[in-house]
This record gives C-alpha cells, structure tokens and sequence, in this order.
C-alpha cells in the first residue's frame, strides 16, 4: 500500500485483508485509514450475515476524509462466493464515482477464501482498472500460539453452518490455511498476549 499509484498503469491497486472473525482485520483498516497519507482510500466490507458490524464500526469512527461513501458494505455472507453479484458491481461503482479511490481495501469475512477473490480481479469489466497489490492475512496470535485457527472455532464454525450464502463446504482449518498460503504478508496479531513460552 506504501507505492505511490502509478497514473500511467491506469489500474487501481487493491489490498485484500483476511483473516478469522476476532483477529484484528477491522483494527487493521482503521489504522490504515488514519494513517493514510492524504490518499483517497475506500473500504469494500463483507459482512458475515446479519451483523453488519465492521462497517459501521469503520464508517462511524470519526476518522478525517473517510466520508460514507467510502465504505461500502458487501453483506451476503462470503464474498468469494458472490463475485458477480456484490463483488464485481460494488468495485464498479467505486471506480466510477467522480473522484474515484486511489487505492481500495477490501475487507473480507473469516469464511471467504481469499483465492476465488483474486481471481475475481481477471474479470472483464475491471481486470482492466484495478489489481491486486497484495493479500493480508491477519492470524489471532494467542490462538496460533495455542495451537488453534481462530479464537473460538466452534463460534466460527456455527456461524458459517447459520449463514446461507456460503457455497463452499471447506473445513475451517482448510480456509485458515487458503489464508495463510494466499497470502504476501501475515500480520501475527495479539503478539503481546502470547506468553513467552507460545513465542
């Protein structure tokens, strides 16, 4: 996200951050944002059902040119299993606003697999207009450290069991590990509440 965008290239940069509910994905954005560096930025979030947490979270937190508009809300469940239908024309929309982001987050929820997604970006109507600048998983450090994917697995599991619109029956050590090997950077989060024997 540190390269300066490229006018010439004509292509949005994109960074996908993903990563289990509770491992610090939304904390990330907010910190991306405050401290984005007089770049327009916009969030995509995928909310996980009904919650539509994360991106109230984000868009009410006071933070200086992040207006509404910036965040924009992909609420049915896994947004790998629903590129066409929210992905693709919610991308669209914000490359075609009058003053367009020079660079979007897309925030995904714990379930998406983050491969389909990068895939998503060959797509004829944006392949040409955006790219993947890199992929983010964010891993809850305490739980790693005790030898777990997520902080409460079997919440995680009865949330993608509740949710109709993931279409993909992976186990949730199957999409931890999508995460991981997707992945450019991965971001050990909650280091300080891992004792010195976890580390």
């Amino acid at each position: 996200m540190n390269a300066p965008h490229n006018p010439s290239l004509g292509k949005v940069p994109c960074t996908i951050i993903t990563g289990f509910l509770g491992a610090g994905k939304t904390t990330l954005v907010r910190h991306l944002l405050e401290n984005a560096g007089g770049k327009r930025l916009a969030v995509l979030v995928n909310e996980f059902g009904d919650l539509g947490f994360d991106g109230s979270f984000i868009a009410g937190c006071g933070i200086e040119g992040c207006t509404q508009d910036d965040i924009v809300e992909l609420p049915n469940g896994c947004i790998c299993c629903t590129v066409a239908d929210d992905f693709v024309p919610a991308l669209e929309k914000l490359l075609n606003r009058e003053n367009p982001p020079q660079h979007i987050l897309i925030e995904t929820s714990g379930l998406a697999l983050p491969k389909p997604l990068v895939k998503a970006f060959n797509w004829p109507a944006i392949r040409s207009r955006v790219t993947v600048d890199g992929v983010i998983a964010v891993v809850d450090g305490p739980a790693v450290a005790e030898g777990q994917f997520a902080d409460d697995p079997e919440a995680l599991a009865a949330q993608k069991a509740a949710d109709p619109n993931v279409d993909h029956d992976n186990p949730l050590e199957e999409v931890f590990e999508d995460q991981i090997l997707c992945a450019d950077l991965i971001l050990l989060n909650k280091s300080d509440l891992v004792d010195e024997a976890g580390r």
